[in-house]
């Protein structure tokens, strides 16, 4: 199914999405039309990860959506999701007997704003969408205050979801701030959430809950590090990756069966996330096992190099990528500057530099923004693809 930017997309995909979830229609695969932020090639990758072209059957009868992953690091891949999978924690979300409102703030052709829907569709309530969703125009804390506003007209209890670049913009505008506050839940997914943005939210008494997990689980199944009821979690002992297991577990990758295989076991998803699970049952996640180089003999972990820099005062956002050279590897920081800081870049350096040291110290470059993929998250292969060409230049 093409879903155009905006509310047009959501008003097409909800009775769609429905009708699949209750067995009266078919599956569906929403794929983003081209847009002025979402472009040809990202759109044909999604095609290609989706094998809609290849004439292959469905290979589960119970296929209730094909949902594309972020491709943010590889090549996207169709995760075949039933409707079991998809509303499995639709009543813990939504909360036992409640009926939210839910603010539409991501797009629909990725997890999480798949999840909104399915969770409206649960609730037997339409969400309220921000109309700049998908592309359809800037996201702003005044779109976003305009949708909860008119869903407070018709509830008291409103949710929803938003990815951290999206909650740090709501957080600097005092309209964004107090949309946020009229919400009785406000997920937040897609990438980790820094700490001094949660204890931001924290101070001002909005109702944020970290949420971590992957298309090829239905999207978030762990809230503030605890798995919700039904879901399991243990750590791979060879490789320290977190296994997930329970009811929203995908059945397997479109038209791949060899990655289908080496994904999905027994034990249930095993993720690319290294972590631990504590005895109290909390889950910790540290970082993408491929996150981790070796930098002269030393492991530098590329997620505590952003968070580093992420936390740093003079930053707005940071994203941190590894590219050979002739010697080791080496990292290159791309940061947003705040306005006030021209000293910013010399001084995140070397905090850098001072918390873990000088093999984790990045070549630092200024930039007005961060590439993202539709979804919201940060294109580390396009910012891969702008270290490569500065260290062509060296």
């Amino acid at each position: 199914m093409p879903v155009p930017p905006g509310s047009e997309g959501a008003a097409r995909l909800l009775p769609a999405l429905a009708a699949a979830i209750d067995g009266t229609g078919p599956a569906v695969a929403p794929v983003p039309t081209v847009s002025a932020t979402v472009t040809n090639d990202y759109v044909m990758s999604i095609l290609r990860g989706l094998h809609l072209d290849d004439g292959l059957a469905l290979e589960f009868d119970e296929v209730a959506a094909v949902i594309s992953t972020s491709g943010s690091t590889g090549d996207p891949k169709g995760v075949l999701l039933s409707a079991g999978n998809l509303t499995a924690l639709t009543e813990q979300v939504n909360g036992p007997g409640a009926s939210p409102r839910w603010i539409l703030a991501l797009p629909v052709t990725s997890m999480g704003g798949i999840n909104v829907l399915v969770r409206a569709i649960g609730a037997d309530r339409e969400p309220i969408v921000v109309d700049s969703i998908g592309g359809a125009g800037p996201f702003t804390p005044q779109a976003f205050a305009h949708a909860v506003a008119l869903a407070s007209q018709s509830s008291a209890d409103l949710c929803t979801a938003v990815v951290p670049p999206q909650l740090v913009r709501l957080l600097s505008d005092e309209e964004g701030i107090e949309a946020l506050t009229a919400c009785r839940q406000v997920l937040v997914g897609g990438g980790p959430l820094r700490p001094s943005v949660r204890s931001m939210a924290h101070d001002l008494r909005i109702s944020i809950v970290s949420t971590y997990g992957a298309t090829e689980t239905a999207g978030g199944c762990i809230f503030d590090d605890h798995p919700l009821d039904g879901v399991r979690v243990s750590v791979d002992p060879d490789a320290g990756t977190l296994v997930i297991g329970g009811p929203t577990v995908a059945l397997g990758y479109r038209g791949e069966p060899s990655l289908t295989s080496e994904a999905f076991g027994s034990s249930g998803f095993r993720t690319n996330d290294v972590g631990r699970v504590n005895d109290d049952g909390t889950v910790i996640v540290i970082g993408r096992a491929d996150d981790v180089v070796v930098v002269n003999g030393v492991n530098v972990a590329l997620g505590a190099v952003e968070q580093i820099l992420g936390d740093h005062p003079d930053l707005e956002s940071a994203a941190v990528v590894a590219v050979s050279t002739d010697h080791e590897p080496r990292l290159h920081a791309f940061v947003v500057v705040r306005d006030d800081a021209p000293a910013a870049l010399e001084a995140a350096q070397e905090s850098v530099l001072a918390a873990l040291g000088r093999p984790a110290r990045p070549v630092m470059h200024a930039v007005d923004r961060l590439p993202r993929l539709p979804h919201g998250k940060v294109d580390r292969r396009q910012l891969t693809q702008w270290a490569r060409r500065e260290e062509e230049g060296r």
